[in-house]
């Protein structure tokens, strides 16, 4: 057997854009030794390009169709990072474990929340409108925020006609005590973290409709529990170890079969595969991610990318070093 010292650096398309494989070849390839790509419908006859057939919503599932191609023995770990995400130049094969405080034993993904604990930090959220909207009727601050995946997972059941996935996860109850050793409590979720709601008040009409939010709140006070426990993450970026790849490939071709979505999917098969998982809070360390869903933050974004002309030699030479990567930068765009 040989000696597992090798990381595979998996860059994983969304989209095909096959001009982008080149450029991203031009990034990495004096940093990692063993690149490949997962690119939709590929018919090309790059080696190293493996072809994928999913919808993006569940892209785990290009990690499972991969596989076979990607795994070795060799590797101690498996990155996998989005083509629109650009690494730290100073990142490479010989110190990601050092940047990422990795042991050979343990993985990685940037940050992951129990579903009733959604932040302001998840930045592609949206306000928790019904609670939102009566706080600022009562001159309140608002702090509860609300992520539309939540209502997938909420009506998530891994038990679905034509596909044979009860034994192939953990159970319910050791489902619970594997997320809990990482930190993450499933606990009942509001009906503003599952639905959202109406929006602020604008007219007598809206009131009238809306009566039971805005006077009695009563679905307010309503707890919805999960079928099966689930994490959320953002998942452009995930380091997973020689140690855990197998039970992760599996558990993200089962959430795949069952239709669960990405951002739910490869937190929760993490946790649930891995006993040691680093994320950046826990490291001190972060990426730069911009979320540009408003024109307060697509005009932070513009300004952020303007300092680097919009050209690749701007952006690796004047990087910040204090992050371990960027995303999204979208290479079509760029020079």
């Amino acid at each position: 057997m040989e000696h597992k010292n090798d990381v595979a650096l998996i860059i994983v398309f969304n989209h095909r854009y096959d001009k982008n494989i080149e450029v991203l070849e031009k990034i990495y390839k004096e940093r990692f030794s063993y690149i490949y790509y997962l690119v939709p419908f590929y018919d090309g006859n790059k080696p190293n390009v493996i072809s994928v057939y999913e919808n993006s919503y569940y892209f785990q599932g290009y990690f499972v169709q991969g596989f076979k191609q990607y795994f070795h023995d060799r590797f101690l770990h498996y990155f996998f990072v989005a083509d629109d995400i650009v690494l730290n130049p100073d990142i490479n094969e010989n110190n990601y474990q050092q940047h990422f405080s990795l042991s050979g034993s343990a993985s990685f993904i940037p940050e992951v929340y129990s579903l009733d604990n959604i932040n302001d930090n998840m930045l592609y959220c949206s306000p928790a409108t019904i609670k939102d909207g009566i706080a600022k009727l009562r001159n309140k601050n608002v702090k509860k925020w609300n992520w539309c995946r939540v209502w997938e997972a909420y009506h998530y059941n891994p038990q679905q006609n034509g596909v044979e996935s009860t034994k192939e996860l953990p159970g319910y109850e050791e489902a619970l005590s594997l997320l809990k050793r990482h930190g993450i409590n499933i606990n009942q979720l509001s009906y503003v973290d599952v639905f959202g709601g109406p929006k602020v008040p604008n007219s007598f009409k809206f009131i009238i409709k809306n009566i039971n939010y805005i006077i009695g709140e009563e679905l307010l006070r309503l707890k919805y529990k999960l079928k099966y426990p689930l994490a959320g993450s953002y998942s452009d970026i995930v380091i997973v170890s020689h140690q855990s790849i197998k039970k992760f490939i599996h558990y993200c071709g089962v959430f795949t079969a069952t239709k669960l979505f990405v951002e739910l999917a490869i937190p929760t098969a993490l946790l649930l595969a891995s006993g040691d998982v680093a994320t950046e809070p826990k490291i001190g360390k972060r990426g730069q991610v911009f979320w540009p869903y408003s024109k307060k933050r697509k005009r932070l974004y513009q300004e952020e990318m303007e300092k680097y002309n919009y050209k690749l030699d701007n952006l690796i030479s004047l990087f910040p070093k204090e992050k371990l990567y960027i995303h999204p930068i979208k290479l079509s765009k760029w020079k």
